[in-house]
């Protein structure tokens, strides 16, 4: 290297140079001196890389208890989580506990590790199950640690780090319409969103539609729509409304109280549940595409089992701790071969909402998505 620099440089003894000739002179030679450290650097970085067999050692040094808070039927329940555990401690080598507890909404536990990290604390989850809105909430409080998974764990692809180095997936979770075809005849039935506020049909739900009472999926909609569009349809679904309901409550919809809501998460994960009980339940993807959350796993910073946390992360994104999955919730990940989800999205051919365009949604966040969100709730309370 040294040679090939002295002959692309001007020799100090050469004739006589102006000035800004002498300026250009150590600017290259500061340039070249810039890239060989930085080059050292990045070869010492790769070569001190963590591999999976480093934290499978590092777990064992951790002792034998993983602690994770969620919802209280999160993964399962009881059932699934024990499932999961001698999964997870087969795969790895271990004989570590799943130490789990019932936890807020995923909203509420994002803002407790916030607090938590801010405060010098111990995380009280060893990793954090949430979607594309809380992992930007947390990117940018800075709460996540960064890890190379796909670099790290053979099965996990560099697609299913949605939050990238932050966040893996573990489902793909669909939105859409449901309704109870006992009540709402086929032919009857809405094809899409707009078909809701549709005069021709909207006469078989007027004043017994149920509507959600989150709005993000209508902000969500807007990345398709365009904002006045979708606040156009707010205004006629709102005309429309019978009540409201949250997400999670389809039996509603089941039992015939609503014969109809316009919007549901995880809304072909709930159909395939209660078709599996014979129930009435049909689910209807609204928009092309569809709008579509993505939840993940991701390691707080201040994880008290770091190298157990990033291994269940990434276990999670393995066959077999989806199969556990698609058992007891029928969610899975779209990205994981042969899961219920590929399967559905392949056969029918369905686009879904690109998770970097929601990514920029939520990162952009409060700056250019509040007014929409405080027109919308104002129209919702109409």
């Amino acid at each position: 290297m040294r040679g090939r620099s002295q002959a692309w440089l001007p020799s100090p003894q050469s004739s006589p140079v102006k000035g800004e000739d002498v300026g250009l002179r150590l600017k290259v030679c500061w340039l070249v001196t810039l890239f060989l450290v930085s080059t050292l650097a990045g070869a010492s970085s790769l070569s001190s890389a963590e591999t999976a067999e480093q934290i499978i050692a590092g777990a064992k040094k951790e002792g034998d208890e993983i602690v994770f808070v969620a919802g209280a039927q999160t993964f399962g329940g009881k059932k699934g989580l024990t499932e999961l555990e001698a999964a997870f401690n087969k795969k790895f080598r271990l004989t570590a506990r799943l130490h789990f507890a019932a936890g807020p909404q995923m909203s509420s536990m994002a803002a407790r590790l916030i607090t938590e990290a801010k405060a010098g604390r111990k995380s009280s989850t060893d990793f954090f199950l949430g979607s594309q809105s809380h992992f930007a909430l947390l990117h940018q409080e800075k709460i996540l640690e960064n890890v190379n998974w796909s670099g790290i764990f053979p099965w996990v692809t560099k697609e299913m780090e949605i939050s990238p180095g932050e966040g893996v997936l573990v489902y793909t979770s669909l939105n859409g319409i449901i309704y109870n075809s006992n009540l709402i005849a086929k032919n009857k039935a809405p094809k899409r969103y707009e078909d809701l506020v549709d005069p021709g049909l909207a006469t078989t739900w007027a004043g017994k539609l149920a509507i959600p009472n989150s709005i993000a999926w209508l902000g969500e909609l807007s990345l398709i729509w365009g904002e006045e569009k979708v606040k156009d349809f707010t205004r006629k679904l709102v005309a429309l409304s019978g009540g409201r309901l949250r997400y999670g409550e389809e039996e509603r919809v089941v039992s015939g109280e609503f014969p109809i809501m316009a919007n549901i998460g995880s809304a072909v994960e709930a159909m395939w549940n209660w078709q599996a009980k014979r129930a009435p339940l049909i689910a209807v993807p609204g928009s092309t595409p569809i709008l579509t959350d993505y939840f993940q796993l991701g390691l707080p910073k201040n994880s008290a089992h770091p190298n157990l946390g990033k291994l269940f992360v990434a276990f999670i994104a393995s066959k077999e701790a989806q199969a556990v999955l698609q058992k007891y919730e029928s969610r899975s990940s779209h990205l994981v071969e042969g899961t219920m989800m590929a399967k559905y999205l392949q056969e029918n051919r369905i686009k879904i909402l690109d998770a970097k365009q929601q990514n920029d949604f939520y990162l952009q966040g409060e700056a250019t998505g509040l007014k929409l969100k405080e027109e919308l709730a104002k129209i919702m309370k109409q």
